[in-house]
């Protein structure tokens, strides 16, 4: 152990206030046959008040038996409260250090002062004691000053690690920023394809949609299916069933154009008709303005009416023959053509050129019959007039 100052009180003088430095060296001594190895049973105890030494033994069996401890936390108390540095004011005791009964009292430090132990030391005046005490303050020097000079290069040894710690910790802040650096860059170049990516695909939902609204749809590719051989018998009927829908529509085609035709035909003889009333009517009027002596004895007309009937006649007959032969032909044949006619006409009626059907000889002559009587009567009728006219 080191030699260590301690502050006491001079309990010899009148003085209370007056205080002693006292030099006190500590050394543990262990018996062999402890149970806890370690554990000191006694310290021997080296006091210095110059120029005198003192010695002295405390062991476990002095301890008083007021004290509520057990003797090695006797003498582990006894040593740290010696060994505690004279700076310390949170000491837990005060010494009392009586030179003339080379004794020293331990005081506890509390509410009151009260009594711990008291050390009553052996006055030594052994040269070779003083020596080892001596030996022992140089050891302890040498070993003080190697254990600084150590510390002092570890302290050197922490400051350059720390310096080095703090290069590298710098070092690597600048690749950690380099390498930020580059994933932002990157981050940034990816994110502006994506932009472009995002644009050009805007571009052609855009594109596409105006296609759709001007449909302007792109051609697409058909699929071409090759026929199978061994399904003859489909194509067979798939053509029959061709056919037939272009009869069909050959058909429809034909009704459609000689519906037309007709309402045409039938507007114009609508027309032709109105024409020819007119010049009868005319007619009629003048051959009425004639005097009676003029007239023609072989025709005998009562009155302007009477012409008029009889032409309506005429006409009806002839309106319903025309439509009687192009209800046959349509029933017989489903098909017929439309004249268009070439030259205008003035005064002649439409005329519908049909194809020839075969109709029975009953049914032709009875309508061929009334037609060619009713044709003479009406043009020797026509033929009287213009010659009363003329």
């Amino acid at each position: 152990m080191s030699l260590a100052e301690v502050d006491a009180v001079d309990a010899d003088s009148t003085n209370s206030s007056s205080s002693l430095s006292l030099f006190v060296h500590c050394s543990r001594t262990t018996s062999s046959t402890s149970s806890s190895k370690g554990t000191p049973l006694s310290i021997h105890v080296q006091l210095v008040d110059p120029p005198t030494l003192y010695e002295a033994d405390v062991a476990s069996s002095h301890k008083p038996r007021a004290l509520d401890c057990s003797g090695t936390e006797y003498v582990a108390t006894v040593e740290s409260a010696l060994m505690a540095s004279s700076s310390d004011q949170s000491s837990r005791f005060e010494f009392r250090w009586s030179k003339q009964k080379r004794l020293l009292t331990l005081m506890e430090r509390a509410g009151f002062a009260m009594k711990f132990c008291s050390i009553e030391f052996q006055a030594s005046e052994d040269v070779a004691t003083w020596r080892e005490l001596l030996h022992q303050v140089a050891t302890q020097q040498r070993e003080n000053s190697k254990l600084i000079l150590e510390t002092e290069n570890k302290v050197k040894h922490c400051e350059t690690v720390l310096k080095q710690k703090e290069a590298l910790l710098e070092t690597a802040l600048i690749a950690k920023q380099k390498v930020e650096d580059d994933l932002f860059q990157g981050f940034c170049a990816v994110l502006n394809t994506k932009k472009d990516e995002i644009r050009r695909l805007q571009f052609e939902i855009e594109k596409v949609q105006d296609m759709h609204k001007y449909e302007m749809k792109p051609m697409k590719k058909r699929k071409v299916v090759a026929p199978k051989g061994n399904k003859k018998a489909i194509g067979a009927k798939l053509k029959r069933k061709i056919e037939e829908e272009e009869e069909e529509e050959e058909e429809e085609e034909m009704s459609d154009g000689s519906n037309e035709g007709n309402f045409v035909a039938r507007e114009e003889d609508d027309d032709d008709n109105d024409e020819l009333k007119r010049a009868k009517n005319d007619a009629i009027n003048a051959y009425s303005a004639l005097p009676p002596n003029l007239r023609s004895s072989s025709v005998q007309i009562s009155s302007a009416e009477d012409v008029l009937s009889r032409m309506d006649d005429i006409i009806k007959n002839e309106e319903e023959e025309d439509e009687a032969t192009q209800r046959e032909g349509n029933s017989r044949s489903g098909r017929s053509i439309i004249s268009e006619p070439t030259q205008p006409r003035t005064r002649k009626t439409a005329a519908l050129k049909v194809e020839p059907t075969l109709v029975p000889q009953s049914d032709s002559e009875k309508t061929l019959r009334p037609v060619s009587q009713v044709d003479e009567a009406m043009d020797l009728e026509e033929e009287d007039i213009l010659d009363m006219l003329s």
